[in-house]
């Protein structure tokens, strides 16, 4: 080919890439205020800079990863104002359209309106103010991967901002946060208000901080301790620390509580801290939420991420993400030396009594219960029969226990229900970028134990019941039945009595060397 008309064709091609790549960059910059906290409401503006196409379509999240339900959000925004660009069609929930706004500066105003202190929603108040990203700041489908900033304007005298997102500056007026990509900016919500700080604590060189509001008097140091022993235990497990620091934000009493990438929103109040069960409790409700920055965040199923932040990202594998996180924070609370053996045997075995307890045993699996949490509600309850569904809060922990059994009594002790999540973790996170599917989760545990596991399946798959003697006599553990009467209240919050089946785990007698060592590489012996 002659050499000129080579070189011309070369430009034609790469000329017009060259113009693409030089194409600026859209970028996203909110500012958040509270002018009035009486009102419980807060201000969002925001500006969006160098937007490539003549129309964009604004929307809000309907939902919050880390809570299967739709929010509706959208019911919340009041005064929405265009202060560049033309509105079209409102009529759509969630989305305002714009038009003619290629290359210019858009420019959006409005107003939140809050009513419910729970840790799904944003809430403001005169004390603090806490916001959850999904329920306050716009997106665009298809950019999101784009440069995000927030400015956080300190009202009615706050001085402190709680948040994982990454610190710009920080002054007495205001203090300002980026974020490189949208699912991580709407995953970091942020409190303001005149905060608590506990000591700061490191994990193997890692900060690690809390703060909170309204978090009552309690012994600091020793949660701190007990935290840092705990995370310790988790990270040991994993083999791996992804973020750079975490934060505990603590926004008030109540209840509830919401995993983040490099943070947790819990519901916190030391004052419950005064008794030993309430300590315990508590430990295990922030191990919980710590150990999700793994397990769901990171280890992963494949439909958790990219999110629909629209129509909800369903799966059936909840009764991983949030049935084997309960499952290990029982763990790191015990191997951390926090609980006492007959204390971590007591949940166990409480996990058990209440899911032999419903009668929907019978009727759901593990999966279904997963994929029906939309409707149903993370715990069984809110589906048209109560009665023939269960909750992967429950059931999973329970069959999580028996698959841990099942691995190592195959490998003779050699390998666990450990061993399984840490190559999740490195195998499909560090090492592919994706969360895990279906099959892959079963034949990483299948790989590990060198066995098909069929029966532990089927716990999965069908309500088949559970054979508790054969797993737990694996780890010389029984469990013993009693009849006994509990005083409950009903959906209407009535008092009612109930004669239920009660379960303690109890040690074997003669136990052999493979089951005391079972035991005890479990329990943290």
């Amino acid at each position: 080919m002659n050499r000129r008309l080579t070189v011309f064709l070369l430009q034609y091609i790469f000329f017009p890439l060259a113009l693409i790549a030089q194409a600026p960059v859209p970028s996203f910059e909110y500012e958040v205020s509270v002018p009035n906290p009486d009102s419980h409401a807060y201000h969002v503006s925001l500006e969006l800079r160098n937007w490539p196409t003549d129309m964009v379509d604004l929307r809000l999240p309907n939902w919050m990863p880390g809570y299967y339900q739709m929010m509706d959000y959208y019911k919340g925004v009041r005064n929405f104002e265009v202060l560049s660009g033309q509105a079209l069609d409102d009529s759509k929930p969630m989305t305002w359209t714009l038009s003619g706004v290629k290359g210019q500066k858009i420019q959006v105003a409005y107003d939140i309106f809050t009513d419910r202190t729970f840790v799904a929603n944003s809430y403001v108040d005169a004390d603090r103010a806490y916001i959850i990203p999904v329920n306050s700041f716009l997106y665009v489908d298809g950019y999101m991967n784009v440069p995000i900033t927030v400015t956080v304007k300190k009202s009615n005298g706050w001085s402190d901002v709680a948040t994982g997102l990454e610190l710009v500056s920080e002054n007495a007026q205001e203090a300002v946060f980026k974020s490189t990509d949208f699912d991580s900016f709407l995953d970091s919500p942020l409190l303001m208000g005149n905060l608590k700080k506990l000591p700061d604590f490191e994990v193997n060189g890692i900060n690690h901080r809390f703060w909170g509001y309204k978090m009552g008097e309690f012994d600091e140091g020793k949660l701190v301790k007990d935290l840092q022993s705990a995370i310790q235990v988790a990270s040991g497990i994993i083999d791996h620390i992804p973020y750079n620091e975490y934060t505990f934000i603590g926004i008030g009493p109540g209840r509830g509580g919401i995993e983040h990438l490099n943070s947790s929103t819990v519901s916190f109040n030391g004052d419950q801290l005064q008794s030993p069960q309430g300590y315990l409790g508590m430990i295990n409700f922030l191990s919980h939420e710590y150990f999700h920055h793994y397990n769901v965040k990171r280890i992963r199923p494949f439909e958790l991420g990219p999110f629909d932040y629209q129509n909800g990202s369903k799966t059936t594998q909840l009764w991983i993400s949030e049935g084997l996180t309960s499952y290990y924070a029982r763990i790191m609370v015990r191997r951390a030396g926090i609980s006492s053996e007959s204390d971590f045997l007591k949940g166990v075995a409480s996990g058990i009594t209440q899911f032999e307890n419903n009668p929907g045993k019978e009727y759901q699996s593990l999966i279904e219960s997963s994929f029906e949490t939309w409707h149903e509600g993370p715990f069984g309850k809110s589906g048209k029969d109560p009665n023939k569904s269960i909750s992967y809060y429950v059931k999973g922990p329970v069959v999580g226990l028996l698959m841990d059994f099942g691995i190592r009594e195959a490998t003779n002790n050699e390998k666990s229900l450990d061993d399984v999540m840490r190559e999740l973790y490195h195998k499909y996170y560090l090492g592919l970028g994706r969360g895990f599917t279906d099959a892959e989760f079963r034949t990483v545990c299948t790989d590990m134990a060198g066995s098909p596991l069929t029966e532990l399946f089927q716990y999965i798959y069908t309500p088949k019941p559970l054979d508790y003697d054969t797993y737990l006599g694996y780890a010389g553990l029984k469990l013993v039945k009693e009849q006994q009467t509990r005083s409950f209240k009903d959906r209407d919050g009535n008092p009612i009595e109930k004669s239920m089946d009660v379960y303690s785990l109890v040690p074997i007698e003669n136990t052999s060397a493979s089951q005391k060592a079972i035991l005890d590489s479990w329990i943290g012996r």
